[in-house]
């Protein structure tokens, strides 16, 4: 509120902080439950899942980093159940980006899973909030990246696979949760790191490349725009 001479009036909302930055103290301990949790998942769900023998030793080390960084970063953006439901994908979405890399593929084991884990958060969250406008636009955005990823894998010979349009979904519940401008540019960042990469793998090689894991990069660019938003 500003004072003028005779009369008050108050600052546009959009001028106003909606909220204070999260106390140090609360990024360290999402950080350090990140590689905690990252370094277990690693051990117990990613060796496991794997079927050709890899290195427990990198399994632990780029879980738990990924994790804890990823924590961190969310525990800056959300707070209560949205950081709940948000960390939940980071977790599986940490070992489903390490299987699809080593082996190309992302196990409906976790997948399935996480969808269940986070609609239930969510909902929760609507319920805590008494509106529900979020969790609808999240289930219709769900929806939209499922058949659009679908329709994808069935016209293209080397596209999606089965994995990517189930994880496309899932994707699609948390970004919509947000806004539709982030599933618009979640998606959009997700695909234009792909192609990049896809790019520099062809003029290094000098010739077309193998076939990329989407799923990491589907997850960045979901992530980045869940907390850019």
């Amino acid at each position: 509120m500003f004072t003028r001479t005779g009369y008050e009036y108050r600052a546009p909302e959009s001028w106003a902080l909606t909220a204070s930055p999260p106390p140090v103290a609360v990024v360290l301990a999402a950080a350090g439950l990140g590689v905690l949790l990252g370094a277990i998942l690693a051990v117990t769900v990613t060796s496991r899942t794997l079927t050709r023998p890899t290195s427990p030793r990198l399994l632990i080390g780029v879980g738990s980093a990924s994790t804890g960084l990823t924590f961190a970063v969310l525990a800056i953006r959300f707070e209560g159940v949205d950081l709940l439901a948000f960390c939940c994908l980071a977790a599986a979405g940490a070992v489903l980006s390490t299987i699809d890399v080593i082996e190309r593929r992302l196990p409906s084991i976790i997948v399935l899973p996480t969808y269940v884990t986070l609609v239930a958060l969510l909902t929760v969250s609507a319920l805590a909030n008494n509106d529900f406008a979020d969790l609808l636009r999240a289930l219709c955005a769900s929806a939209l990246i499922f058949g659009a990823y679908l329709v994808i894998a069935l016209v293209s010979r080397r596209g999606l696979g089965a994995g990517d349009v189930k994880l496309g979904g899932l994707l699609g519940l948390a970004m919509g949760w947000q806004s539709w401008e982030t599933v618009l540019g979640g998606t959009l960042l997700g695909w234009t790191a792909a192609a990049a990469t896809t790019l520099v793998i062809r003029c290094a090689r000098r010739g077309p490349p193998d076939s990329i894991p989407m799923g990491p990069f589907l997850l960045f660019g979901s992530l980045l725009g869940i907390t850019l938003h």
